[in-house]
């Protein structure tokens, strides 16, 4: 039990390091890094276990993040990923809130244009994320139809996209 625990400690200690440097390059950056400190160091994979998990994290559609639960689970079971998951993300999830929240109470004139510059952008980027996951999903009529509804919709009532998603997702289901 206690050896259990300090796996998973370590676990935590080298995710939440690593989140701090993933900033821009992602986790592919990273993977000399883990691959020397998980193989080589601490031998909890072997280099082919190692080769494998890369090759599905990368394989599987989702975040590229995905290499980091799949070596918690590896080594530690379903504790494992949760931990590893868990240490990487808090730092940038609490770094972009406390951010997040300075801004919006400075709010300034030239933060106000920087944030307005910014729309077109993600619009762009979630137009575009959008087109690339219906044109690889949206084979029958139900889902161009919810998917175009979805859209224009969005660009009439403005809330946030994750309220979209979500809608998007349960009427999807609801008709599947």
């Amino acid at each position: 039990m206690l050896e259990h625990l300090h796996v998973l400690a370590l676990l935590a200690y080298h995710f939440a390091l690593f989140s701090l440097f993933a900033v821009g390059g992602g986790v592919s950056m990273l993977i000399p890094q883990m691959h020397q400190e998980f193989v080589v160091q601490y031998h909890w994979l072997d280099e082919r276990t190692f080769s494998e998990l890369l090759a599905v994290s990368q394989a599987a559609p989702g975040p590229n993040f995905l290499l980091i639960p799949l070596i918690g689970f590896h080594v530690a079971s379903w504790t494992g990923a949760a931990v590893s998951m868990i240490a990487f993300l808090i730092f940038p999830v609490t770094i972009t809130f406390v951010v997040g929240r300075i801004l919006h109470q400075r709010e300034n004139e030239w933060i106000a244009r920087f944030r307005r510059a910014f729309r077109p952008v993600t619009a762009g980027l979630w137009i575009a994320s959008g087109l690339v996951v219906a044109a690889a999903t949206d084979h029958a009529l139900i889902p161009v139809i919810l998917t175009v509804a979805v859209t224009v919709i969005s660009l009439v009532i403005d809330i946030s996209p994750v309220w979209w998603c979500l809608a998007a997702g349960v009427v999807g289901y609801a008709l599947a």
